[in-house]
């Protein structure tokens, strides 16, 4: 078997249908789908057995998250080459050919991953997923520096060979698990970007599994924490790299938490981002705006 695709499913009904479709209509010969429902309590199971032998199907009583649910569909996978897709996003045309080719034409690269773009609700087009800014810098160069701006290696995106994935030991179990493991590759694998759109991201109010200002601490968190696991990333990307990553993501953090009224917890984010970007006017305005009242903490640079 050359390709494995697997696929986490947690109530996914409402838009599976489509989403399987797309990946079937792509799907070379000599590859499989293993798609793991992931404690769904709707109609993903009755749909996933609609489709019968086209599948591998792999049931959690309980919901493990996607990144324990993807570990586990690649354990019981087969294809030497392995590629991901979400159950409300669609495949595009040349989605797993495009990238195999260029795995197979460069032996060297360990991964390969392509562009998206975003859809609505209703299949309409909103914009391309990576825009043009980062796209033309991953066209030159995809390192950990690249990617410390966030999440531009989309896991629906990408064909991985197994053995740089089993390297990597898969995908963590923690919220933002994709950029954690977008971070953990660039760190340790040879990485390619094609600047083509390989599958649809359906931006929708289901498909955030968490409200934006949660989803803003998660980031952070985890870069706090991949930084602190992996102090080699400052000497790679550079000292200065890292903490304007940093910064960025506490400035976002500030930016939901003063939408919310929380302007103290604002203003020590503002602070922190202030202490790793100093030469930061914009942070610096941002904290000076806040509502009277609002101090920030003495900032703790890590």
């Amino acid at each position: 078997m050359r390709l494995s695709v697997v696929i986490p499913a947690h109530n996914a009904a409402r838009y599976l249908e489509s989403a399987l479709d797309s990946v079937l209509r792509e799907l070379p010969a000599d590859a499989e789908i293993v798609v793991v429902d992931d404690g769904s309590s709707d109609a993903t199971p009755q749909i996933l057995a609609a489709h019968g032998e086209r599948l591998r199907v792999l049931r959690h009583a309980t919901p493990l998250g996607p990144g324990r649910a993807r570990n586990r569909g690649v354990a019981a996978s087969s294809g030497r080459i392995l590629a991901f897709h979400d159950a409300d996003d669609l495949a595009l045309p040349g989605r797993f050919a495009l990238l195999l080719e260029a795995l197979e034409a460069r032996p060297e690269v360990d991964l390969v991953f392509g562009n998206g773009i975003k859809i609505d609700g209703e299949n309409r087009p909103i914009g391309p997923l990576i825009p043009v800014r980062y796209s033309r810098r991953l066209r030159r160069r995809v390192g950990v520096r690249e990617l410390l701006e966030g999440g531009l290696l989309y896991p629906q995106a990408l064909c991985i060979r197994r053995a740089a994935f089993d390297a990597l030991a898969g995908f963590g179990a923690d919220r933002a698990e994709d950029w954690d493991f977008a971070l953990r590759a660039a760190l340790a694998l040879r990485l390619e970007f094609i600047d083509v759109p390989v599958f649809a991201y359906r931006k929708h109010a289901a498909s955030m599994s968490m409200q934006e200002r949660e989803f803003s601490h998660v980031m952070l968190d985890m870069l706090e924490r991949f930084v602190a696991a992996h102090p080699e990333t400052r000497t790679i990307a550079g000292e200065r790299a890292v903490r304007a990553a940093l910064a960025k993501r506490y400035a976002r953090c500030a930016r939901h938490d003063e939408r919310a009224g929380d302007y103290r917890t604002a203003a020590e984010e503002l602070g922190r981002a202030v202490a790793l970007a100093p030469t930061s006017l914009r942070y610096r305005w941002r904290l000076l705006t806040l509502p009277r009242g609002a101090r920030p903490a003495a900032p703790r640079v890590s």
